[in-house]
């Protein structure tokens, strides 16, 4: 009798079989493969909290996508609004508007939403503030209502195929829709895209408060995966899967980006064994052929020599050719000044030719002085005291950069004072009680402070919000400072807000007329500059 492929015999086992020690060892192996832990040394990531959300500036796992697959990159963090409430959230949606004109009583204000908006720049129709149903939105007036909040969120979404999608607005707004999907509540944000970089991209505000009122918390897990998959699968059903005319565009872009690519990390692999290069890789030795002109490799008969952290040094490469692309449209016709980096250990003061943002969430500002030996010197501010001496600052503007020498504060003598006196507490409170006489705004002042110092485990603070301070207090907050300043080498300093020609005619006191007295330097060397500076003491 002819027997069928699908016929079986079935058989009965007892109940509890599944139990038997056989399976128990395949689930054992299962589980092993597949990483879940069980037993006492498993760690369970905490669900709630400020570790529950992305960290601060991240971006997505680095992780081996499908050769066909169209990739997004999200950069993510959170900003913490604080004791001044939404200050930076209110400066970082002047960064994204980049309105182009700014009114001369608030420059300070609307300088950053004169990033985002850039109406300055081509293209400008594309830059407007939008959200899931306008286009237009009021960024300023919509994020007002965000102040109270503790925190906001920002986004940067860039798909490398960006300029094949055109019209960003459907792809973002239906990777938002999934992200409330995912967070199961509806969102209020807003977002703008830019399209005057090589890959055009969005910035996207998220407001820190769920729709019934409580915060909101978004898990690192969507950022490192949800998130940026969702995006991709939308770009890849709107422009289909790449194809190999997509990788070879891809692949001879890699080979002149002066940053870290696809191509250096599949180089890295393939050298670290022998130093030989694939003769059927001719990308990989176009790109090697590069990076030694840049003096980052080196070839010799056994094949090929990397420069020892490359990586990194690719990294400075992109980021002083950011600040190249920042300076070269107020260099001079025909005048090849040198570029370099501030010395932290040498003050320098000149001219200001450019301040502008120098990161991607408008959370630093580069600016660049012409000295008068008629170097271009620049340095990166992302310090509070810093940015609010640069507010309002414009070119021509006489700027000093200083070592940021650390002196214990004013502040930090007060806090010692009262805390002495009550038993080595301080609070507002305490300080009101101990001195009527001192203001409010002067004490909240001291307890930022404090807050500051408690973040690095300095001083702690009680649930009442009472600071507990040390008898050794002013030694604490040295140390304090010596940290900030290794962290800050620079401050910068404005001499004057007016420009030579202002200050020539100006009616009050100029930092010309402190030259004259004596009080201050005069500009000295052989550059532009110190031609002009000298001019406008004579004329003056």
């Amino acid at each position: 009798m002819a027997t069928r492929d699908d016929t079986f015999e079935l058989r009965l086992g007892r109940i509890g079989r599944d139990h038997a020690p056989n399976l128990k060892r395949v689930r054992a192996a299962v589980r092993q493969a597949s990483g879940i832990a069980r037993g006492p040394k498993a760690r369970v990531a905490p669900r709630t909290g400020l570790r529950a959300h992305f960290r601060k500036g991240s971006a997505a796992k680095v992780r081996v996508a499908p050769v066909g697959q169209r990739r997004v990159v999200v950069k993510a963090r959170y900003a913490m609004h604080g004791a001044g409430k939404g200050a930076p959230l209110s400066a970082h949606v002047r960064y994204l508007a980049r309105e182009a004109k700014v009114e001369r009583s608030e420059p300070g204000l609307e300088r950053s939403v004169d990033y985002l908006q850039r109406e300055e720049t081509p293209g400008n129709a594309h830059v407007a503030f939008y959200d899931r149903d306008h286009v237009g939105v009021d960024g300023k007036a919509v994020t007002a209502g965000w102040a109270e909040d503790g925190r906001h969120f920002r986004l940067i979404v860039s798909a490398e195929d960006g300029e094949a999608l055109g019209d960003l607005k459907p792809f973002i707004r239906e990777m938002m829709e999934g992200l409330e999907a995912k967070l199961g509540t509806k969102l209020e944000w807003i977002a703008v895209d830019h399209h005057d970089t090589d890959n055009p991209h969005t910035h996207i505000l998220i407001r820190g408060r769920r729709l019934d009122g409580q915060d909101l918390f978004i898990p690192s897990r969507l950022i490192s995966s949800g998130i940026r998959e969702h995006a991709e699968e939308i770009v890849a059903r709107a422009l289909g899967p790449r194809i190999g005319v997509d990788l070879v565009k891809e692949r001879q872009r890699d080979i002149g980006r002066a940053a870290v690519t696809h191509l250096d990390r599949e180089r890295l692999a393939g050298l670290e064994r022998d130093g030989v290069v694939p003769a059927n890789r001719p990308d990989l030795i176009a790109r090697l052929e590069r990076l030694e002109r840049w003096d980052l490799a080196q070839r010799s008969i056994r094949g090929w020599t990397i420069a020892e952290g490359l990586f990194e040094k690719l990294d400075a490469l992109k980021d002083y050719r950011a600040v190249e692309q920042a300076v070269a449209p107020h260099r001079r016709r025909g005048d090849l000044q040198p570029l370099l980096a501030a010395d932290p250990l040498e003050p320098v003061s000149g001219q200001l030719v450019h301040l502008g943002a120098a990161d991607e969430f408008g959370d630093s500002f580069l600016a660049v002085l012409e000295t008068g030996r008629g170097e271009l010197r620049y340095a990166r501010f992302e310090k509070a005291d810093d940015l609010a001496r640069l507010r309002g600052v414009e070119s021509g503007a006489i700027v000093m950069f200083e070592p940021n020498q650390p002196v214990v504060r004013p502040s930090d003598q007060a806090i010692a004072h009262v805390a002495d006196r009550i038993g080595g507490l301080y609070s507002v409170s305490h300080h009101l009680a101990l001195e009527p006489h001192v203001s409010r705004p002067l004490a909240d002042a001291n307890v930022r402070r404090l807050e500051a110092m408690r973040r690095v485990g300095l001083v702690q603070r009680s649930a009442d919000g009472v600071f507990t301070v040390g008898p050794d207090h002013l030694k604490r907050a040295m140390m304090f400072e010596e940290r900030v300043a290794r962290r800050f080498p620079l401050s910068a300093i404005v001499a004057s807000y007016l420009t030579l020609d202002e200050q020539v005619t100006a009616l009050g006191p100029t930092h010309l007329d402190r030259v004259l007295a004596g009080e201050a330097a005069p500009t000295r060397g052989e550059g532009a500059f110190a031609r002009q500076h000298a001019q406008a003491l004579q004329q003056r």
